[in-house]
């Protein structure tokens, strides 16, 4: 059992515009995201279920169905093995939930579908 206060936690830069706070217990990792606009994520699949609940700005996903852009209290679920990538189009604050525990947040190795591809070649 852990308690943690993301107001006292030091975000993690994963990239110039894309920072997170993660909390991770066994089975689920949770992660407040924040990310500046023109923020992408490359294409990229894992196997981790995952729940994307946007408290600010707007952000597009697309996914194999079609683009799909959320608004404040807009939640996408993505379910395990779905190829998705994203851009910010507004500011974002999101709360970011994957099932089971996303180890690479913890240890920084998705840090390449993060930013440009130059930026990324020093990570992952």
């Amino acid at each position: 059992m852990a308690v943690y206060d993301l107001n006292k936690m030091r975000a993690e830069y994963v990239s110039g515009e894309y920072k997170r706070k993660v909390a991770s217990g066994d089975n689920l990792t949770l992660a407040r995201l924040e990310a500046k606009q023109g923020a992408v994520t490359r294409s990229h699949r894992h196997d981790h279920e995952e729940v994307i609940f946007l408290l600010k700005g707007s952000w597009r996903f697309n996914l194999p169905t079609g683009a799909v852009t959320l608004y404040p209290n807009h939640v996408l679920t993505i379910p395990k093995g779905v190829e998705h990538s994203s851009e910010v189009l507004e500011d974002v604050v999101a709360i970011d939930v994957c099932t089971p525990a996303r180890k690479d947040w913890i240890s920084g190795e998705d840090r390449g579908l993060h930013g440009d591809q130059d930026e990324g070649l020093w990570a992952v």
